[in-house]
């Protein structure tokens, strides 16, 4: 019963004859065996297509993703490489200049002090800074040695300035005098207050102390010199005659204008002494004048200041200095050299 169940179950096969079953498999594929695998993959190579490598150009057409990043691309990685290395004491003569345009803007709002509430003479510093002025513009001819005519010829633009600078002042004066006459006295001490601040903050001190970075500075305080030439108007308009009106607007522009351009100058010409000789007479006085007129207490204020500006801040930019971490890289935007022969 199992055999004829089994059979019955089975498809009958057709009836062929030998020789055609031997012809179909003589004519059916052999499958391969591993052998021949191995000897057809030894005699015939694979072919492979050459991948061209990866290049830093939007407009050529890549087979790479867009977010594909190459080995290649941190391999011109640079770090800190316009990093200036700083010296301790450099650092100090340069904030030292600071504290000298402090001084001078000092200098001017304590002589209006002493003439507004002291009833100070306000020609006898107009005079004697008239003098060493000139005597100091002088020296600075003399250590030029320059007789070119393109030299004359700016000096004598300069006195032609100068004097037409006191002409005006000398017809200007009774205007100026009864310029803030509305105003009240506590608006013009915030103005001037002001004034001085932003003076401060907005005067060039990218000069160096040294000759040598000087030499290639190009000294232009077009901004401050205006707001030294209207802190000094706003502050002579409190006085009470038009000469004292006159000798006090010229005593700050002598100040607060000639004298950095003479400090200028003088490093530029590589006279270091009388740089600091002229740092000494005018710190020593504003220091004489908070003491005269303020008291101590305000020169140890002022002391403070001074300390703070030119030995701590030196010291604290120095501190950053290490934690400064500038990368130059590929994906920087180029930058284009014109005019480079």
């Amino acid at each position: 019963m199992l055999e004829t169940s089994r059979g019955s179950s089975r498809s009958p096969t057709p009836d062929v004859p030998l020789e055609l079953r031997s012809r179909f498999r003589s004519l059916s594929p052999r499958p391969p065996f591993p052998h021949d695998l191995l000897s057809r993959g030894r005699s015939t190579p694979i072919i492979r297509r050459s991948q061209q490598p990866w290049k830093k150009l939007l407009f050529l057409n890549q087979r790479f993703p867009d977010n594909y990043t190459d080995s290649s691309f941190l391999s011109q990685l640079k770090r800190n490489t316009a990093v200036a290395n700083y010296s301790y004491v450099k650092l100090v003569q340069d904030f030292s200049l600071i504290v000298f345009y402090i001084s001078s803007l000092l200098l001017v709002v304590l002589m209006f002090t002493g003439i507004y509430l002291y009833q100070w003479s306000s020609m006898l510093p107009t005079l004697a800074s008239s003098v060493l002025s000139i005597l100091g513009f002088i020296t600075l001819r003399i250590s030029e040695g320059d007789s070119r005519g393109e030299s004359k010829t700016k000096e004598k633009l300069n006195m032609k300035s100068f004097i037409l600078i006191i002409f005006i002042l000398l017809i200007l004066s009774p205007v100026l005098k009864s310029l803030t006459k509305s105003s009240s006295s506590d608006s013009i001490w915030a103005l001037s207050f002001i004034l001085c601040l932003s003076n401060t903050i907005i005067y060039d001190y990218s000069m160096s102390s040294t000759t040598s970075d000087v030499s290639r500075h190009q000294y232009k305080p077009i901004i401050s010199t205006n707001i030294s030439l209207s802190n000094s108007i706003v502050l002579a308009s409190r006085l009470n005659s038009t000469s004292q009106v006159f000798f006090f607007v010229l005593f700050a522009i002598q100040m607060n204008i000639l004298l950095p351009l003479f400090d200028y100058n003088a490093r530029r010409n590589k006279l270091v002494t009388l740089h600091w000789l002229v740092y000494f007479v005018l710190f020593n006085l504003v220091n004489y004048l908070i003491t005269h007129l303020l008291g101590v207490k305000f020169l140890l204020y002022w002391l403070v200041c001074v300390i703070g500006i030119v030995f701590l801040m030196p010291a604290y930019f120095l501190f950053l200095q290490k934690y400064k971490n500038e990368l130059q890289g590929p994906w920087d935007i180029a930058k284009p050299v014109i005019n480079a022969n």
